[in-house]
């Protein structure tokens, strides 16, 4: 799926993507990378709230897994079942999230999944503004199914 398809996906079956005009930048094998700009997710401190950078990076998350078991021809439901931020400076301009699959991890999540049907998997994103690391998230997503597609 482009970049743009994946976008309006993103848009319509999670509106807060849209209020929140997300946009994804890059969606390749094993990573993505995705920017919100700042005016729909700032604050009283004109800054990023808080709330929108721990969404972009559970999104990111999210969306790299789904796009990387289709790419697998699997069929799951996505949830998340731990997210973690920790802010490390203020964000003042757009923020960018790039996440890629734990490679160690990937074959045995898939494995699981096929077997099982249910594989749990952890991914880390790095968000950026300004060219500086300003939050590291990290989230726990469940897959449900693994149905063949």
């Amino acid at each position: 799926m482009s970049p743009e398809a994946l976008t309006e996906y993103l848009h319509r079956h999670i509106p807060l993507t849209a209020a929140m005009q997300l946009r994804v930048l890059h969606s390749g094998e094993g990573a993505i990378e995705l920017v919100a700009p700042l005016s729909p997710n700032r604050n009283h401190r004109d800054t990023a709230f808080g709330g929108s950078l721990a969404t972009l990076g559970i999104v990111s998350g999210w969306a790299l897994l789904q796009q990387s078991l289709r790419r697998e021809g699997l069929e799951a439901r996505i949830v998340v079942q731990k997210s973690e931020c920790e802010f490390l400076e203020p964000v003042a301009e757009e923020f960018y999230s790039a996440s890629s699959l734990p490679a160690a991890e990937w074959t045995r999540f898939l494995d699981t999944l096929r077997k099982r049907k249910r594989a749990r998997i952890t991914i880390h994103s790095t968000l950026r503004s300004a060219g500086r690391e300003v939050v590291r998230h990290s989230g726990t997503f469940v897959a449900l199914g693994g149905d063949q597609t």
